[in-house]
């Protein structure tokens, strides 16, 4: 699929994919072969047969293996001669997990790797205060569904079939697969145990169920993107913008880099607003606020946009949501001693019916 230029990319998230890396799918031959795979070396017994110890194998009844296993009763190599012991299974329906329904795909998880091939301590890494960086993957929720495999078993003896149905009524009810990949819950439905001995035969001793596994898929492709992807944590903090004052009073944030007074801090915080209508025409009092003067230190960059004594203001004035300039369409006068401030508007501007409201660096007492 070609790559859509109205996407932005993140560098963040743009990362060397290297061989060994942690696998970015999981499919449907995936949870064949844990399940085939747990079975074979921890949940079927060894028997044993003639004095010696016996692993039972198992392989995955495709079509011609099924179909022949189930006309003949037995399953035959390609020289004709039978397999026993063995196991055979074979995926017979995939359905959705209805109680682990996934409510938006576009959710994801983060996973930690703490070891990287790039953590490599050394006393220069100390000097230059380099923390060591984690491997961090952003995995997408996967599907969950339902997958049901038919089994089928053979064995010499009914001695041996107990023992299978023994075990695998054990691991029943449990998580199947290799615990560093995946693990999938499964259980196994009745057993239906079939003995022949036919003249001239061999005895054979069969055994059908079937096992439900709760699984998850997850492609490794959507849409274009990668739904597993890598990206590093800092190794490094760098403060490249201070703010200084010229008194001592300074604090400093170590987390995100800024460095300043306090009352510039508390100044940058504010963002309050009032809206009111004016009891007579072309004039109007805001009571009880306190209008916060710009720092010296933030006076450069702060647009001054109230100016009152020879004393700058950050406070925007606006009429039924349009912007008043001062000494143009107002004139202001603030008391700080009774903390009111006054609008007196352009005759004929603003009458009651007028909502005027004032934003910026104020508190209410």
């Amino acid at each position: 699929m070609a790559e859509n230029p109205l996407k932005k990319s993140d560098r963040v998230l743009q990362s060397k994919n290297e061989q060994g890396d942690v696998k970015q799918s999981i499919t449907l031959y995936d949870v064949d072969y844990d399940i085939m795979k747990y079975m074979e070396y921890f949940v079927l017994p060894q028997i044993e047969i003639n004095g010696k110890s016996i692993k039972i194998p198992v392989v995955y009844g495709n079509s011609e293996r099924w179909e022949g296993a189930r006309r003949n009763g037995v399953y035959r190599d390609i020289h004709g001669k039978i397999q026993l012991p063995i196991m055979m299974l074979k995926r017979t329906s995939v359905a959705k997990n209805e109680q682990m329904a996934m409510p938006n795909r576009h959710l994801s998880y983060q996973g930690v790797t703490r070891w990287s091939k790039n953590n490599r301590y050394d006393r220069f890494n100390v000097l230059t205060n380099q923390k060591p960086h984690y491997e961090v993957y952003n995995i997408t929720m996967p599907d969950y569904v339902e997958i049901t495999y038919s089994c089928m078993g053979w064995t010499n003896y009914i001695e041996n079939l107990n023992q299978i149905v023994e075990s695998l009524t054990w691991a029943s009810d449990e998580y199947w697969g290799d615990k560093t990949k995946f693990k999938f819950i499964t259980s196994i439905s009745d057993y239906d145990i079939i003995n022949e001995v036919n003249e001239g035969a061999e005895r054979i001793n069969r055994v059908e169920f079937s096992l439900n596994v709760k699984a998850y898929l997850l492609p490794e492709q959507f849409d274009g993107e990668n739904t597993t992807k890598k990206q590093n944590t800092l190794k490094r903090i760098i403060v490249s913008t201070e703010t200084e004052t010229t008194n001592n009073q300074r604090i400093e944030d170590q987390t995100n880099g800024v460095r300043g007074t306090t009352s510039s801090l508390e100044f940058l915080a504010l963002n309050n607003s009032i809206d009111k209508y004016p009891l007579v025409n072309d004039t109007i009092t805001f009571s009880n606020i306190n209008l916060v003067k710009v720092p010296y230190i933030l006076a450069a960059t702060v647009d001054r946009t109230l100016t009152i004594d020879d004393t700058f203001y950050d406070v925007l004035v606006y009429k039924n949501g349009i912007k008043l300039t001062q000494n143009t369409n107002f004139t202001a006068t603030y008391s700080t001693t009774t903390s009111i401030l006054t609008l007196n508007f352009t005759a004929g501007t603003v009458f009651t019916s007028d909502k005027i409201t004032i934003t910026g660096k104020f508190t209410n007492l």
